[in-house]
């Protein structure tokens, strides 16, 4: 085809009625569709790069076709043909474990040595016969690693739906990937809640009080009704025991706390996993709602991974696009929490597919809000996102 006849049918072909804000990487869509010259000079839109660009992604996304319950493990540092992706780069925020544990509260602490009490060997698995390990941040100390060695804990007991706001401190035996972890909104905060998770079932994020006596209490109740007399009778004095130091150390065994509400009463959306976000508001700005309702999202987000017709999937896609030229236009304006509430529902949302759009949204919604640890921490894990027990990452 001679050069007059491609401009004459690249004319033919309707504008793209987004423009210069489009976020579409899809070549089909652009097969589809003109954009006005910026958008059109790359010439390898599925190579463009990611929004820190102290961060090395290839740009590959996973295969269309895998869905979150095709398998039980999903590893997408592999691309469609099995071939190893780009290595991820260096890790910007590597930390001493000084510093690590520097970041936790006293009652990580606290209940490790309540846990040395039952069991002086292994304090981590003195709650093994409830089917509970202390794993996560809890191995720095079970595994007495110096405290001048530089860890990255991106991908350290991260679990399939674990935010980066997330760090895992409780694993369960259990086949639904049951967990338990503190959650910090920003990385320089302590965390304010323990939570809880069964990876394998859904995204949804339980609260589990403000510190490790109260998750444990909780836990207790749950499980001892299913022991042995035997150890029934010996999980029953344990308890007594925890309930009576918390008591002495004057921490909480309540759920919802004082602590709990304070952060509830911060959110300023309810995401996917039920748990919401907190960003900081201030005159009206900082946050506006995205223009769709969450059961809409997921509603626009089913339609394109159950779609087998790429031509409807680009219409359904329609409707995406337009959510992301709001985060657009609302990042312009600083009501950064919008783009934090798209990314984190496509996050939840479980489906490789759209991890291409999560590290276009996500990693600039921290990095504007100037939590820059987490947009590195997204990056990692979906480069390493896996339905598994099998998560230590010091080794």
């Amino acid at each position: 085809m001679n050069a007059i006849n491609r401009k004459r049918k690249s004319k033919d072909i309707p504008m793209c009625k987004y423009g210069l804000s489009c976020y579409q990487k899809n070549l089909e869509h652009h097969k589809k569709y003109r954009h006005p010259e910026p958008i059109t000079e790359s010439k390898d839109l599925s190579n463009q790069d990611v929004v820190d660009d102290s961060f090395v992604f290839d740009g590959k996304s996973p295969p269309k076709t895998t869905r979150i319950s095709d398998q039980n493990e999903i590893d997408d540092s592999v691309d469609d043909k099995g071939t190893p992706n780009t290595p991820l780069a260096e890790p910007k925020f590597k930390e001493t474990v000084e510093k690590v544990l520097k970041s936790m509260p006293q009652d990580f602490f606290d209940f490790w040595e309540f846990c040395t009490s039952i069991n002086k060997q292994k304090p981590e698995d003195a709650f093994a016969d409830l089917g509970l390990h202390m794993i996560g941040i809890y191995d720095l100390l079970s595994q007495k690693l110096p405290r001048n060695k530089e860890i990255a804990l991106h991908c350290h007991y991260r679990y399939y739906y674990d935010p980066p706001e997330l760090q895992t401190v409780i694993r369960s035996n259990d086949k639904s990937l049951y967990h338990i972890g503190y959650f910090r909104d920003d990385p320089e905060d302590f965390p304010s809640v323990l939570v809880s998770n069964s990876a394998a079932v859904d995204c949804k994020l339980t609260l589990k009080g403000d510190n490790m006596f109260a998750a444990m209490n909780s836990e207790i109740t749950d499980r001892i009704k299913k022991l042995s007399p035997k150890l029934k009778k010996q999980f029953t004095k344990i308890q007594e025991d925890l309930q009576k130091l918390a008591k002495e150390k004057k921490y909480s065994l309540e759920i919802s706390t004082t602590k709990t509400t304070a952060r509830s009463k911060k959110v300023v959306s309810k995401t996917f996993n039920g748990f919401g976000i907190v960003v900081p508001v201030k005159n009206d700005i900082g946050y506006r709602p995205l223009p769709d309702s969450n059961a809409k999202v997921k509603s626009i987000l089913q339609k394109i991974v159950n779609c087998k017709d790429e031509e409807k999937r680009l219409n359904f896609e329609e409707d995406l696009d337009e959510l992301i030229t709001n985060v657009q236009f609302a990042n312009d304006e600083c009501d950064f929490g919008m783009g934090l509430e798209l990314g984190i529902d496509l996050f939840y949302f479980g489906d490789p597919y759209f991890h291409s759009h999560i590290l276009s949204i996500l990693p600039l919604a921290y990095n504007l809000l100037k939590r820059p640890k987490y947009a590195e921490i997204v990056q990692f894990h979906l480069a390493n996102r896996k339905k598994s027990h099998n998560l230590n990452s010091l080794n």
